[in-house]
């Protein structure tokens, strides 16, 4: 169970619908979880928590380290819980890093931070300015103390009980944002006034049945700052404590005096009645505006990161397209500026190893002033590159080797010759500038304040960017919101604009260059504001009834073109978010009202307050500075304890950035070293038998499966054992993910038996049975180099030895006795067997299989020594969706083929029902029964009675029709339902065959079923049922009929583990 940091909905619905199956070392397909850089780990230790960060982070962690402190201060008072060990937290340097975490995988750009219960590990990346990095901090330690509460404070424990209460994401997400947030939080503010405005604000139980219609970060904050307002905010803490040991409605009952249904009834009448008066006071988008982009317009439901192209004539924008043809990815379009038509498409995402990302969330592209060139964000090979796209041809230009983490809203100059944008450098934002061509770059800002979202003034004598420099005291930690900063290019100087309230993000320019408009939501809600430096004063161009705003509060929502003067901006209405535009935009500027102006406040030069010490490091006593003076760590003194109780609001810890705040004097600063702890134990059981005759005898197994805290270092370790202690299986495994290079090593040893007969005497009171006992023993290393997500290499080598020998379990029924003696050894085959393979895969995938995409796998495996045979196979699959997600044409062509003096000792049967369905073991004329001994050089056409299902050379063909039977089906009022169901109509077509062998599309005329020369397809059609069950397996059964079995007309039914392809 993980709880993600500001999930967007729409993404998070998108990632659960076509989610890929996980990545992991010795697969047959699969994508790739790529290291593309090695992270240098250290460990900087405070008095609740070990922070992991790497070199290139060591100017920010500190600030981190001491932002931690500070919420745990805050958090453990308001939740009355105290941690008992110290808990993990791992910072990256950038989305990039983050993304290449091996401990969840890379959970999309959606995901701002991750805590995992098992261990309470938090992970997030530095956000690039620090006021939304410890929201997300604070959001992601939320998850801590909810988790160490279920724990009981220790740190994976009882984690059967947090399974048990389950507590709904509008509990656990919305507790989360309003603890890191406060009660004033213009975001979700906009979300509840529009539900209301729409009718559409759900109850407590539409939020849990429905958490992707009713997004749970946004409505269970609402919630939550309803419980705050009304109880006190110390209620939150009690519930959280009572909702484990009780249950949620009982926990809610116990300490508020009324049940979940009663809380929203009188949730839902308080928000109706505080938001349906400020309705009638303010605008309605379509009153003053015109929409642009609208799924009735454009085709798509979403519509973001508008951009204006200079002449007026086109606009860039980022959306979905049609959800039948599978267009479920944000990609960026080309559209009509006056009719809102889509034009064309000018990246593809996702599944293009080469654009993998646009960083839609935090950046804007920017047309040259030409309108021929588009510039935006790309991320390819783990890093944001700068990407300029020609908007005729749809070829694109990238500049990966810029000095920069991360390259975030690109704006070309007037002139065109350079570009301005936001770099990420160790976890921290400034402004770079760099020539068109992507060279000559220069680092304009220097210093820890976050520089966003730069536009260059028409005359170019201006860069206006989003800046905390104006609102952000470095010394305290003191964390301001975004405000509009002019960085001037010839003196290299930068002042903040006064009258600023609020967070207040992309500027853009007015065509002469005398003005800027600006987002803010100083008034309570997302409002478009123009400054004019005529007369240096703001006045407001719109007081909608929802807000100009994207999925967060500072992703970029507006463009202003200069040849046409139209503004054009993203709008959320009823969950969608739309474009819309206005002409002439100066022309709906009102002066603003009293309640939100602010006294104007002094510029600030950048250059002049560079603050680039990091705290200082060691082995001292830390100290805590609250309003009861400085302490000691640990010590919390008796006026602390009645301060501590007095505060007890989210609002006024919040706002005091001093309380809390320790003494780096106490860090410890260290190398990180690697150390196992468990992760994954199945099976654990065992038991024996000393009677029967065969003396003791042994069953049962288990797999533990450990990895160090930062997911790079796997270890396994496994056995089994069903009958004598030398049949014991064994597996040790150790996996190193810490590089690009990822490989993992092991030994095992397997034990199988074959039956080789029986005989009886002539009383048929003693039967003994023959079994050829094979006794394999391995030892191996595989390694692959990922050369994106959907592409790799994969080499191997394995040593094996397999041991031979017969076995006899003798039964008398008269006297009740058993026994097993060994028989005739015959030796050991001991071989190396090396392997390369070369792996595509980017595939999407559904319920049951995948639904989209392409795999493809290539392999070459010799073996040397006691066997000797070259083996190569070629696996090819494809998924067209015809109406995705609903109709999918799959297709597969596979072939494998072993050559040299021991190829006919490894056969493949093609009956298998994962290759041609409607054959099996007595398809043909004498049943199946293999008498041929691994090492005995018999001849398979000899050895096996049903040679045409065998060959040491096959190729198959499948074709499929999928579609869904039962995507959800709730049993009436009980909390269960069916698991989701698809079908499929196939038809599969398969030849196996040997050396010298003639190969024929169909049975010959004159072919002699006797004589064993002539192969030919093996044909079937039919249908398929496949069930997940509980995303644990998925169930195929098939009904074939065989177009190729001697003397059968019927259907044949067929079971099977796993899709098949």
């Amino acid at each position: 169970m993980t709880f993600g940091s500001r999930v967007l909905g729409v993404l998070a619905a998108g990632a659960l619908l076509v989610s890929a199956p996980p990545a992991s070392a010795q697969r047959y397909f699969g994508q790739n979880q790529v290291k593309y850089r090695y992270f240098h780990w250290r460990v900087l230790e405070t008095e609740h928590f070990l922070i992991h960060y790497y070199p290139e982070e060591r100017l920010p962690v500190h600030d981190a380290a001491r932002m931690a402190e500070r919420s745990y201060s805050r958090l453990s008072r308001i939740l009355g819980h105290q941690f008992r060990e110290k808990k993990p937290i791992l910072l990256y340097a950038s989305r990039q890093d983050f993304g290449q975490s091996n401990i969840n995988g890379d959970l999309g750009e959606g995901v701002g931070g991750v805590t995992e219960p098992m261990r309470q590990r938090i992970e997030l990346p530095f956000t690039g300015d620090y006021e939304s990095f410890e929201h997300v901090l604070t959001h992601e330690m939320v998850h801590q103390f909810q988790f160490d509460v279920f724990a009981e404070g220790k740190a994976g424990a009882n984690l059967q009980n947090l399974e048990q209460v389950n507590p709904p994401g509008w509990f656990m997400e919305g507790m989360a944002e309003y603890l890191s947030l406060g009660p004033n939080h213009p975001l979700t503010t906009m979300w509840i006034r529009n539900a209301v405005e729409n009718g559409k604000l759900p109850t407590i139980k539409q939020m849990t049945d429905d958490p992707d219609d009713y997004f749970p970060y946004r409505y269970g904050e609402a919630l939550w700052r309803y419980v705050g307002e009304r109880w006190g905010d110390a209620a939150i803490g009690e519930i959280l404590q009572s909702v484990t040991t009780s249950g949620l409605d009982r926990g809610f009952e116990k300490e508020l005096g009324m049940n979940l249904e009663q809380l929203s009834e009188q949730w839902r009448a308080a928000t109706r009645e505080q938001y349906l008066p400020q309705l009638a006071t303010m605008q309605r988008v379509r009153d003053f505006a015109t929409p642009l982009l609208t799924p009735k317009i454009t085709t798509g439901s979403i519509f973001i990161s508008p951009v204006l192209s200079p002449d007026g004539k086109t606009i860039a924008f980022l959306s979905n397209g049609s959800v039948k043809k599978g267009e479920i990815f944000i990609d960026l379009y080309l559209g009509d500026a006056n009719t809102g038509k889509r034009l064309k498409r000018l990246v593809r995402t996702t599944t293009n190893a080469r654009f993998e990302e646009l960083r839609l969330l935090y950046s804007q592209g920017s047309f040259s002033p030409d309108s021929k060139k588009f510039a935006f964000t790309a991320q390819t090979e783990g890093r944001d590159v700068l990407s300029i796209a020609d908007v005729a041809t749809g070829n694109v230009i990238q500049y990966d080797k810029l000095p920069v983490d991360g390259v975030l809203s690109p704006s070309y100059s007037p002139d065109g010759k350079h570009i301005v944008f936001s770099g990420v450098v160790d976890g921290v934002t400034d402004l770079f500038i760099v020539d068109s061509d992507g060279k000559n770059i220069r680092h304009v800002t220097k210093d820890r304040y976050g520089d966003l979202m730069p536009a260059w003034s028409p005359d170019g004598t201006r860069i206006a960017f989003a800046s905390d420099r104006g609102s952000t005291d470095l010394a305290t930690l003191k964390l301001g919101k975004l405000q509009i900063a002019i960085y001037d290019v010839a003196n290299g100087t930068s002042e903040v604009l006064p009258n600023q309230q609020g967070l207040n993000i992309n500027p853009v320019w007015s065509p002469d260059g005398k003005s800027l408009a600006y987002v803010s939501d100083r008034n309570g809600t997302a409002n478009i504001y123009l400054h004019d430096f005529t007369d240096n004063q703001d006045e407001r161009v719109t007081n909608v009834q929802s807000g100009i705003s994207q999925f967060t509060e500072t992703s970029p929502v507006m463009s202003w073109s200069r040849a046409t003067d139209r503004l054009a901006f993203t709008y959320f209405d009823n969950n969608d978010f739309t474009v819309w535009y206005i002409d002439h935009p100066q022309q709906y500027a009102t002066t603003i009202p009293p309640t939100e102006a602010v006294a104007a406040s002094a510029p600030v030069a950048s250059e002049a307050v560079h603050d680039s010490t990091p705290g200082r490091v060691s082995s001292g006593v830390s100290t805590y500075r609250s309003l009861a003076g400085a302490r000691q760590s640990g010590v919390v003194s008796t006026a602390e304890v009645v301060d501590s109780a007095s505060v007890s609001s989210v609002a006024t810890l919040l706002a005091d950035p001093v309380t809390g705040m320790p003494d780096t004097l106490g860090f410890k600063d260290y190398p990180y070293k690697v150390s196992f702890q468990p992760e994954y134990i199945s099976g654990g059981t065992v038991g024996v038998s000393t009677g029967g005759g065969y003396g003791t005898q042994y069953g049962g197994g288990t797999t533990l499966v450990f990895s160090d805290l930062t997911g790079d270092h796997e270890l396994a370790v496994g056995g089994g054992v069903y009958g004598r202690l030398r049949d014991a299986s064994l597996l040790f495994a150790y996996g190193n993910l810490s590089h690009r290079w990822q490989y993992i090593t092991g030994l095992s040893q397997d034990v199988a038996y074959l039956s080789t007969g029986y005989t009886q005497s002539q009383s048929g009171y003693q039967q003994s049975y023959q079994f050829l006992r094979y006794v394999m023993r391995s030892a191996s290393i595989t390694a692959e180099y990922p050369l994106n997500r959907f592409q790799r290499f994969e080499v191997g080598l394995s040593a094996n030895a397999i041991g031979r020998g017969f076995v006899t379990q003798n039964y008398d029924f008269l006297s009740g006795s058993q026994s097993m003696t060994d028989g005739q050894s015959l030796g050991t085959l001991s071989y190396l067997s090396p392997d390369v393979a070369y792996v595509t895969d980017n595939s999407l995938f559904g319920v049951t299989g995948p639904i989209s995409g392409r795999r493809m796998r290539f392999a070459v495996t010799p073996a040397v020594g006691s066997l000797r045979f070259m083996n190569y196979s070629a696996d090819y699959r494809r998924y067209d969706p015809i109406v995705f997600n609903a109709l999918t044409f799959a297709t597969r062509l596979f072939y494998t083929g072993s050559y040299g003096r021991d190829a006919d000792l490894l056969p493949i049967y093609v009956g298998n029902p994962s290759f041609v369905r409607g054959y099996d073991q007595s398809s043909f004329y004498g049943g199946y029964s293999c008498q041929s001994f691994l090492g005995q050089g018999s001849s398979y056409a000899n050895g096996c009675s049903a040679p045409r299902l065998i060959g040491t050379r096959a190729v198959v063909f499948n074709e499929e029709l999928r579609f869904p039977i039962i995507r959800r089906f709730d049993l009436g009022k009980l909390p269960i339902g069916l698991p989701p169901v698809d079908g499929a109509l196939f038809y599969d077509a398969g030849l196996a065959w040997n050396a010298g062998q003639a190969i024929h599309f169909a049975r010959p005329a004159n072919y002699d079923p006797n004589q064993d020369i002539d192969r030919y397809f093996l044909r079937s059609y039919g249908g398929t049922i496949r069930v997940n069950v509980f995303n644990f397996a998925v169930l195929s059964w098939s009904v074939a009929r065989p177009l190729d079995r001697p003397g059968f007309t019927g259907f044949n039914w067929t079971f099977a583990l796993g899709v098949g392809y």
